[in-house]
Parts: structure tokens; C-alpha cells; sequence
């Protein structure tokens, strides 16, 4: 029986004084299920080729596409609701915007009510992981990850530096751009496909 893993992060900070978990609960080692595993598994349990049921997917995204782009609302029963979000186009709005001034903010999906029991009653078996997920983790300890990986290698990339810190994505970016703040990291790569390196005199890199 598959499994899912859990493990506990502590809250970045309280949102009011009645707020009493410290900690959240998220799934890790989540693995992504594309449209291509989705038609091989269809096609395992009935009649339709993989080439059908791609088909009727393609055409399902297509009307519901067709129905949001009228301003409509689209509920399918058992799974979702679909409907959109306008702005204007403006940054600010004086409410006297015309038509096509007027353009989408977003697309927003509310899953069923049944789908959310359905996956409910039948959720796999919980385990907490084994592996360091905190988000936590101090000043100090960061300047000795990467005094010691500095002693192998010259440059990290942002996923090296979250894997060793044991941290999330998003706080690896924040601890990154503070480094690149503060004078200690740089990027010797490009804006989008950042490599970075110690800055001399700092993290056991000498200034010659």
C-alpha cells in the first residue's frame, strides 16, 4: 500500500494572538502525476486507448476554456467549479475603465465537496518522514554548510543549498538573497539560472 509522508514545519510567525500551533504539517517527497500517467491509468481499466482518452481530455480543456472565456461559471459534479476573476488594467483603478481596459485576474478552481470526502475516506497511510525537512535553522549553522561546501567546490546553486541546509525552497531563496544582500554570496551565472559564489573573506575564502 502507497504511502504518504508528512513532516512538521514550524510557522514562519503567528498571524494573531490566537494563534496556538507553533507547527503545520506538510508532505514531503511529493512526486508529480502529469497527463501522461493519468491517460496510461484511465486506459488500464477500460476500453479506451491512451490515444481516445487523450483526445477527450484535450477536447474537455478546450470547452472548459470556451465557457470561462463567457464569463461563465463551470461546476463538474464530483471533481470542481471553475470561474474567473477580472481587474483592470490599469495599476491604479478610477472605475471608469472601458471593455478593453477590463482584462483577467484569474482563474479560479474550488474543488467538490465530493471529491474532498472521496480522497478523504480513502487517503493512503500516513508516515512521518525520516529525513530533516525544518525550516529552521540559524545564522551559524548556514556560515558552516557553506564554509564546508566552499572547501570542495567554488560555486552552489540555490537546490545544493537547500538540500544541505535541509530547508525548504522558499526559504532557501530568502536566506540567498540576504547572503546576496549583505555582501557574502554572488551570482556568477544569469538572473534566471543563478550559481553563486563566496565572496572573499567570507566562509573560509580567502581575499587573495
Amino acid at each position: 500500500m502507497d504511502t504518504i509522508e508528512y513532516d512538521f514545519y514550524e510557522n514562519p510567525g503567528k498571524s494573531s494572538e490566537f494563534q496556538k500551533s507553533k507547527y503545520h504539517v506538510r508532505i514531503c517527497n511529493r512526486q508529480t502525476v502529469d497527463t501522461g500517467n493519468i491517460v496510461k491509468a484511465i486506459s488500464k481499466q477500460c476500453t479506451l486507448t491512451p490515444a481516445d482518452i487523450h483526445a477527450v481530455i484535450v477536447a474537455f480543456q478546450d470547452e472548459i476554456a470556451f465557457q470561462l472565456q463567457q464569463g461563465k461559471i463551470v461546476h463538474l459534479d464530483g471533481l470542481c467549479q471553475f470561474d474567473i476573476s477580472l481587474k483592470s488594467r490599469l495599476d491604479e483603478s478610477s472605475g471608469k475603465e472601458k471593455g478593453p481596459d477590463i482584462v483577467l485576474k484569474s482563474v479560479n478552481i474550488n474543488p467538490d465537496k465530493k471529491l474532498t470526502e472521496r480522497v478523504r475516506k480513502n487517503l493512503c497511510h500516513r508516515v512521518k518522514s525520516r529525513g530533516k525537512h525544518s525550516d529552521s535553522i540559524s545564522e551559524i549553522e548556514i556560515i558552516g554548510v557553506l564554509t564546508e561546501h566552499f572547501k570542495k567546490k567554488s560555486t552552489i546553486t540555490r537546490a545544493e543549498f537547500q538540500n544541505q541546509c535541509s530547508i525548504t525552497k522558499y526559504m532557501a531563496c530568502i536566506h540567498i538573497n540576504r547572503l546576496l544582500s549583505e555582501g557574502k554570496l554572488k551570482n556568477i551565472g544569469y538572473r534566471k539560472h543563478p550559481i553563486y559564489t563566496a565572496v572573499p573573506g567570507n566562509f573560509g575564502v580567502s581575499r587573495e
